[in-house]
C-alpha cells in the first residue's frame, strides 16, 4: 500500500514538473516572440514609412512628367503654328519681290520710251524748225497761198502738241509706275519685318522646347531615382518580413512541440467561401506567384489555407493576407491593385482548387529561394 502510495506520489511529481517545463517553455517562446515584435515592428514601421513616402514623391514626380510631357506638345503645336506662318509670310515675300522686278522691268522700259520718244521730238522740232537754217515762220511766209500756210501752221501746232502730249503722258505713267513702286517697297519692308518677328518667334519656341526637353530628362532621371529608392525600401521589406516569418516559424515550431501540436489539418477540414475569398487568394497568388509554375501558385495558396487553418494565424482568407507585416505586395500596394482590375485566369483557377480543398504543402511560411542561405524546406520555383 505504501509502495503504490510512493509510486502514485512520484508519478504526480513527475507530471507536474514536466507540466511546468512545457509552460516554461512555452513562456519563453511567447515573451521571444513578443521581443521580437517589439525590436522589429518600429523598424518595419520606419521603412514602411519611407516606401510610402517614396511613392508619393514618385506619383508626384510621374504626374510632373505628365504634365511637362503636354507642355511640351503644347509647344510642338505652336512651332508648327510658328513654321506654318513664317511659311506664309516668305511665299508673300516671294511674290511681292516678284511684283517688284517685274515693275523695275516695265520703269525700264518706260524710261526708254520716254527718252526715245523725247529724241524723236528733238529730232522733229529739228527738222521743222532747222532744216536748211530755216525757221518755222519762214516756212509759212513761204506758203504760195494763204491755205498752204495755215495748213503749214496747223501742221506745226499739231506735231508740237502731239510731242507735248506724249511726253507728258509718259511722265504721267512713270510716276503712277513710281509710286507703285513705293508701295511695293513699303510692302515688303512689312513682310521683311512681319518674316523678322516670325523667325524670332520660332527661335523662342525653340528654345522653349529645348529647355522643355531638359526639364524632362532630368524629371525623368529623378523617377528613375525614386523608383530604385521605392525598389530599395520594398526589398528592405521583404527581407524583413522574411525574418520575422523564420522567426514566427520558429516560435510556432517551439510552442507546437511543447503543446503537442495545436495545428488544424486544412485537407480534411470544409472552408465555405465565396467570391470575395476567390478574388483575394486570387490576387495574392498573382502578386507572390505570377511568374511561377502553376504548382507553385498552388503552394502560395495552400500557405495562406494553411494559416486559415491554424490557431496561431486568422482564421479568415482576408485576415491571414491583411494581417501586419505578412506580404510585402499588401505593403507596397502591389496587392490593391490586382485585386482591382482582377486576377488572371490561371490564378483565380489556383485559387478556387485550392479553396475546394487541393492543399499541395503543410508549410505556413514561403519566401523567394536563397541558394546559399535556405538549406531547409521544399524549394517549388523560386521558392522555398
Amino acid at each position: 500500500m505504501n509502495n503504490c502510495y510512493f509510486i502514485s506520489k512520484t508519478i504526480c511529481r513527475a507530471v507536474r514538473r514536466q507540466y511546468a517545463l512545457l509552460k516554461r517553455a512555452a513562456l519563453f517562446c511567447i515573451l521571444g516572440l513578443m521581443l521580437f515584435w517589439a525590436s522589429s515592428a518600429p523598424y518595419y514601421a520606419t521603412t514602411q514609412d519611407d516606401l510610402d513616402s517614396a511613392n508619393r514623391d514618385l506619383e508626384a514626380l510621374r504626374q510632373q512628367q505628365q504634365e511637362l510631357s503636354e507642355q511640351l506638345g503644347e509647344l510642338s503645336s505652336q512651332l508648327d503654328s510658328a513654321a506654318s506662318q513664317l511659311s506664309g509670310i516668305e511665299s508673300q515675300i516671294a511674290d511681292k519681290q516678284a511684283e517688284i522686278d517685274s515693275l523695275e522691268v516695265r520703269l525700264s522700259e518706260l524710261d526708254a520710251e520716254k527718252e526715245q520718244q523725247y529724241s524723236n521730238m528733238k529730232l522733229r522740232i529739228k527738222y521743222m524748225y532747222e532744216r536748211n537754217t530755216k525757221n518755222s515762220f519762214e516756212l509759212i511766209l513761204e506758203a504760195s497761198s494763204l491755205s498752204e500756210m495755215l495748213t503749214r501752221s496747223e501742221y506745226i501746232r499739231q506735231i508740237s502738241a502731239y510731242d507735248r502730249k506724249m511726253l507728258d503722258y509718259m511722265e504721267d505713267l512713270l510716276a503712277q509706275e513710281k509710286q507703285a513702286q513705293e508701295t511695293l517697297l513699303a510692302d515688303m519692308s512689312s513682310l521683311q519685318f512681319l518674316r523678322q518677328e516670325a523667325i524670332s518667334q520660332e527661335n523662342n519656341i525653340k528654345n522653349l522646347i529645348a529647355s522643355k526637353q531638359q526639364e524632362i530628362d532630368a524629371n525623368s532621371e529623378n523617377v528613375q531615382k525614386a523608383e530604385d529608392l521605392a525598389l530599395e525600401y520594398e526589398q528592405k521589406i521583404e527581407e524583413e518580413r522574411i525574418a520575422r516569418l523564420e522567426a514566427e516559424r520558429l516560435a510556432a515550431l517551439q510552442s507546437s512541440q511543447n503543446s503537442g501540436g495545436s495545428s488544424v489539418n486544412a485537407s480534411t477540414v470544409p472552408f465555405s467561401y465565396d467570391e470575395s475569398d476567390v478574388s483575394m487568394l486570387a490576387a495574392i497568388i498573382e502578386c507572390e506567384a505570377g511568374n511561377q509554375p502553376y504548382f507553385g501558385m498552388l503552394a502560395v495558396g495552400s500557405v495562406v489555407m494553411n494559416r486559415v487553418f491554424n490557431n496561431n494565424f486568422a482564421s479568415s482568407v482576408s485576415g491571414v493576407i491583411f494581417s501586419p507585416g505578412q506580404f510585402s505586395p499588401v505593403a507596397s500596394g502591389r496587392f490593391a491593385i490586382v485585386l482591382a482590375r482582377g486576377a488572371s485566369d490561371t490564378c483565380i483557377q489556383a485559387a478556387q482548387e485550392v479553396l475546394n480543398g487541393n492543399i499541395v504543402t503543410d508549410a505556413l511560411y514561403f519566401h523567394v529561394y536563397r541558394p546559399n542561405t535556405d538549406t531547409g524546406g521544399t524549394v517549388i520555383g523560386d521558392h522555398v
